[in-house]
């Protein structure tokens, strides 16, 4: 559950962050560094990426 959460958060922060940024540079990208990358871990990612690329927004994975 904590993972959970610390995860929620991170996410929040990045769109917040997003946000911010897209509305100083008119840019809708988001930059998001995570750890997601197994099987249902990464079918979660893909259904983000995809509610965002529907608001406009550019998804970068950040190494």
């Amino acid at each position: 559950m904590n993972k959970f959460l610390t995860t929620t958060a991170m996410i929040a922060l990045a769109l917040a962050g997003a946000g911010v940024s897209a509305h100083a540079a008119d840019v809708k990208e988001v930059q998001m560094l995570h750890w997601w990358t197994s099987g249902g871990e990464a079918a979660a990612l893909n259904v983000l990426k995809q509610d965002l690329s529907k608001e406009g927004f550019a998804w970068k994975d950040v190494p």
